[in-house]
């Protein structure tokens, strides 16, 4: 029997472009469904920030708690801005955007908990997989990039 082909959908996909791994960590672009160019970053906590800045702006998914900060409080933005995706069309797919070295289609379907939860594509592989937080995000694409190492 022939392989499925694994999707993800949603309107808040992003497409990370893994193009080198320096240091243990992983460095590349980003692109989605609505910015007029690539969204570059130089780590994965840099990719971390970027993506969940890019929620807010979107208001998508939207996030349910405000951060805890040691400096000022967090301005958890009032939901419902003008610039939420629900609003908003696609300029582009992302099915053809590749990475150097891997490329992830990653659709996070809740922040809750202060954390995030949704699914990640391995496009490379075509495998999906399920994750319960943005740690176990981070897991799942250092295990996909050890395998592609081999």
């Amino acid at each position: 029997m022939a392989e499925s082909e694994e999707r993800i959908y949603g309107k808040n996909l992003i497409c990370v472009c893994v193009d080198a791994i320096e240091n243990d960590d992983i460095k590349g672009a980003m692109w989605t469904p609505y910015e007029e160019d690539s969204i570059p970053f130089v780590n994965s906590l840099d990719l971390i920030m970027k993506m969940d800045a890019l929620y807010d702006e979107w208001d998508f998914p939207q996030r349910v708690s405000a951060y805890r900060t040691f400096g000022k409080k967090d301005s958890c933005k009032v939901f419902h801005n003008s610039n939420s995706i629900r609003k908003r069309e696609p300029i582009r797919t992302l099915k053809s955007y590749r990475g150097e070295v891997a490329t992830f289609l990653i659709q996070v379907k809740f922040r809750q908990h202060t954390s995030w939860q949704g699914q990640v594509l391995w496009a490379d592989k075509k495998k999906k997989m399920h994750f319960r937080s943005v740690l176990e995000l981070l897991k799942l694409l250092g295990s996909a990039l050890e395998q592609s190492e081999d």
